[in-house]
C-alpha cells in the first residue's frame, strides 16, 4: 500500500516534471540525431564525448528520457484516476475538473512520446547536386544546390540542402532549404540536413562518342565498357605537383584484371580523364513520426486544463472575498 501510495504522490510528479522539463530544454538547444562529426566539431571535446556517450544527441529516444517518462505516466494516470473518482463522488461544493483535463492532456503527451518512439521510422540518404531520389509516398526529391557554411577560423557554420520536390512530373516544391535544426516537411515525412562529406568525382569522356557524353562516377561507382567492368577504387594524392590528384581504377574483363592509375587527361581504356574534382555530398535524414498528432491533441488538452484551473480558482476566489465582505 505504501508503494502504491508513493507511486502517486505529487512529490514524484513534480521531481520527474522538473527533470524532464529541464533535459527535454537542454535537448532542444543541443541538435539532435546529426553525425557524431557535426558534436566533435562544434563542441569543447568533453562536451562532445558527455553528449555522445550519454545518446544525449538521441535524447528522446534514450533511456534518460524514455525510462523516467514511462515512470511520469504511470504516476500521472493513477492521480488522474484517483482524483476524478473523488471529484465524482463529491457531494458537496462545486466540482473541478480542470486539473483532471490538465492530467488527462499530460497523458496522452506521454502515450504520443511512447508511439513516436515504438512507430517512429527513418530513412538516411546521400545525395550530389543533380541527384534525385523517391520518397515513401511516390514524390521525387531532387538536390538543386548544396551550400557549406564556414566561419572565419574554419569551424563548421551551417549546411545548406535546397531541394525541389516532384509528383508526376508535377512540382509540387520549387525550391526550399533544408538546414541544420530546420528540417523539411514534406507530407507525412519531415526531411533533416544531418551530414555533409567531400568525395570524388571522376569525369570520363569518349572522344569517340559524336555526342560527347561525359560519364560521372563517383569512388565506389563501376560502370561497363563493352565487355570490361571499370570500378573507381581510390584516390591517390600526388607530391607533385602539391595538391594534384591521381585516380585508382580496377579494370576487369575477359584478358584478365589490372589496376589502372590516371590523372587528368591520361587515358582510361578507349576514354579520356576529363577532369578529377571535389564533390561535396548532402546526407539527408527522412522521419515519419506517428505520435506528432497526439502530442498536438495533448496540447490543446493541457491548455484546456490550465484555463479551466485558472478561472475555477478565480471562482473561489471571488466567492471567499464576497464572504469576507458581508462578514466585516
Amino acid at each position: 500500500m505504501r508503494f502504491y501510495h508513493n507511486l502517486k504522490s505529487i512529490k514524484l510528479a513534480v521531481g520527474l516534471l522538473v527533470y524532464l522539463t529541464l533535459t527535454g530544454t537542454l535537448a532542444t538547444l543541443i541538435p539532435q540525431g546529426l553525425d557524431p562529426v557535426y558534436y566533435n566539431s562544434h563542441y569543447p571535446k568533453f562536451v562532445a564525448t558527455l553528449i555522445l556517450e550519454t545518446h544525449f544527441h538521441r535524447f528522446f529516444t534514450s533511456i534518460l528520457f524514455l525510462a523516467p517518462a514511462i515512470l511520469f505516466f504511470i504516476n500521472l494516470t493513477l492521480c488522474t484516476v484517483d482524483r476524478f473518482s473523488k471529484e465524482l463522488k463529491k457531494k458537496r461544493g462545486p466540482k473541478r475538473f480542470g486539473p483532471d483535463i490538465l492530467h488527462f492532456g499530460l497523458i496522452l503527451l506521454t502515450i504520443g512520446a511512447i508511439v513516436s518512439f515504438s512507430g517512429r521510422q527513418e530513412g538516411y540518404v546521400e545525395l550530389a547536386v543533380g541527384d534525385k531520389v523517391e520518397l515513401p509516398d511516390g514524390q521525387l526529391l531532387k538536390l538543386v544546390d548544396f551550400k557549406y557554411l564556414v566561419y572565419p577560423d574554419g569551424r563548421p557554420q551551417d549546411w545548406i540542402s535546397t531541394v525541389q520536390v516532384t509528383e508526376g512530373g508535377k512540382t509540387v516544391i520549387e525550391k526550399a532549404d533544408i538546414r541544420v535544426n530546420h528540417p523539411l516537411q514534406v507530407g507525412g515525412l519531415k526531411l533533416y540536413q544531418v551530414s555533409h562529406k567531400v568525395s570524388v568525382e571522376l569525369l570520363l569522356q569518349d572522344p569517340q562518342d559524336p555526342a560527347g557524353k561525359t560519364i560521372h562516377l563517383v569512388q565506389g561507382d563501376r560502370v561497363s565498357r563493352g565487355s570490361t567492368s571499370l570500378f573507381f577504387m581510390a584516390v591517390e594524392n600526388k607530391t607533385q605537383p602539391a595538391g594534384g590528384m591521381r585516380v585508382v581504377i580496377h579494370a576487369s574483363g575477359p584478358t584478365g584484371t589490372r589496376v589502372i592509375r590516371a590523372e587528368k587527361g591520361d587515358r582510361v581504356l578507349d576514354m579520356i580523364v576529363q577532369e578529377i574534382r571535389p564533390l561535396d555530398i548532402t546526407g539527408l535524414e527522412a522521419v515519419k513520426d506517428p505520435g506528432i498528432t497526439l502530442v498536438f491533441v495533448s496540447f490543446i488538452f493541457i491548455t484546456l486544463g490550465l484555463v479551466m484551473t485558472f478561472t475555477e480558482r478565480l471562482k473561489n476566489l471571488s466567492k471567499t472575498e464576497k464572504r469576507g465582505t458581508k462578514q466585516s
